[in-house]
């Protein structure tokens, strides 16, 4: 009985607050756009993971490297660009495919800011279109 009492008690309109005001109606904050983010940077952001995009995979988004390295089970992609310099590092998973294991978006003069993994990427794809 007594936690009724209670529960009824919270439940009550503060003794301060006017009684004759509506209660004010609060409008749920609209939803924020979704950022645009590029098929290549979708890809990109898979580094790391199981389901990571193969060189193959890269290749075909991006067309062939500017300069390919191959350090002993890796290899790693550079693609130059007009803003950017897109380094992909790859590394061969279970069943020795080449998967993506690392992107590293980076400027192209020195001084000017990095650009995004979603701007580098952009740039890789519409230099193949």
């Amino acid at each position: 009985m007594v936690c009724v009492a209670a529960l009824s008690a919270c439940a009550s309109t503060p003794a301060n607050a006017p009684t004759s005001a509506p209660a004010a109606a609060v409008a749920p904050a609209p939803a924020a756009a979704a950022p645009t983010t590029s098929r290549g940077a979708q890809l990109l952001a898979l580094a790391g993971r199981a389901n990571a995009p193969t060189r193959a995979d890269i290749e075909r988004l991006f067309g062939a490297a500017d300069i390919t390295r191959q350090d002993g089970a890796g290899i790693a992609l550079t693609y130059r660009l007009n803003t950017c310099a897109l380094l992909l590092i790859f590394t061969a998973d279970a069943h020795n495919a080449m998967r993506l294991a690392d992107a590293h978006p980076t400027a192209r003069q020195s001084g000017q800011a990095a650009p995004t993994l979603d701007q580098c990427a952009s740039e890789a794809e519409a230099r193949r279109a």
